[in-house]
């Protein structure tokens, strides 16, 4: 028998009822909340939805399109951001749950979409785990087309140090390295940004204007810890946190030729994790992988803090 649902595409009246329902979620992070999803609606158009049931919201699903597009029908979710699909609450059946994804492919094709790409929210996001979405999608013919390998520690377990951070930890304590929270992106944002140009020739994918847009917006959720050495930033670490989902996630990582040196990053990377285990349960350290090919030097460093693999897969679906 069919349930009583409703499906309205997502407009910016219903910013507070879509923060609610990402709040309540067992998958939605804030990086799906209004005050972060809208800093680049210039280059998205949003094709997010929200659904009802028994006059309560149930569910969304958090999805758009790049708005320079030529003939590409293909709807993606999220492009301006590393996932989305369908958010849900605790309480929805599986059975519901097929019906909304039904209903949405339906929606989706009447709209001349032709295929549309997911990345659901990695289990280290979520606040429950759960795989209905990917069961609904083994059982929907959607193709796996890519996979990631993300690190992550277990919070309530310890986690042995190798011998490679260890001495990095003494070289910090050695060289005086002080760990600070803080306020100065401008700074660290240069230190970043040189990194990033004379390694891999890119830019941050956020702009220091943006980051500090999103930090404005999201006060709770952003944080930049430094090291200094006197009063010298030697190296930085952005985190991205959601208390209410139980986690911490190393968004941006750099360093001075003076902080490699004396293992700057590692201490923040220490302070952080012991730090962390009264209010959180996991850390991400994020992927160390392009396109499934594995950088091993990097996916080995994070296994020296104890960080073991999740994967992070996304799903293709012609319709």
């Amino acid at each position: 028998m069919l349930t009583a649902f409703h499906i309205k595409r997502y407009t910016p009246e219903l910013a507070s009822v879509w923060d609610n329902l990402i709040d309540e979620s067992v998958n939605g992070s804030f990086i799906l909340k209004r005050s972060f999803m809208d800093y680049h609606q210039d280059r998205f158009e949003d094709f997010s939805y929200l659904i009802w049931g028994h006059k309560k919201v149930i569910a969304a699903f958090v999805a758009g399109m790049p708005r320079k597009r030529l003939n590409d029908q293909t709807l993606t979710a999220h492009p301006g951001l590393t996932y989305g699909g369908l958010i849900i609450t605790d309480n929805l059946k599986y059975s519901l749950l097929e019906e909304i994804y039904n209903a949405l492919l339906d929606n989706f094709k009447n709209n001349n979409i032709i295929n549309i790409l997911i990345t659901p929210t990695p289990i280290v996001f979520c606040g429950k785990k759960s795989d209905d979405n990917i069961f609904y999608f083994y059982k929907n013919e959607f193709v796996l087309v890519n996979r990631e390998l993300n690190s992550v520690i277990d919070l309530s377990q310890s986690n042995k140090l190798s011998s490679r951070q260890k001495n990095n930890l003494r070289k910090a304590r050695k060289n005086n390295v002080k760990i600070e929270l803080s306020r100065c992106f401008h700074s660290f944002w240069e230190i970043l940004t040189d990194n990033l140009l004379q390694v891999h020739g890119v830019k941050p994918v956020h702009t220091l204007a943006e980051i500090e847009y999103l930090v404005e917006k999201n006060p709770e959720n952003i944080a930049l810890y430094i090291a200094k050495i006197e009063n010298r930033i030697v190296a930085g670490v952005v985190v991205f946190k959601d208390i209410n989902k139980g986690y911490l996630h190393s968004q941006y990582i750099s360093t001075t030729a003076e902080g490699r040196l004396v293992g700057a990053v590692d201490a923040i990377f220490f302070h952080l994790i012991q730090t962390a285990r009264a209010d959180y349960q996991r850390f991400s350290f994020g992927i160390s992988t392009v396109k499934g090919e594995i950088n091993y030097g990097l996916l080995g460093y994070k296994e020296g803090f104890g960080a073991s693999a999740e994967v992070v897969d996304t799903y293709l679906k012609s319709i």
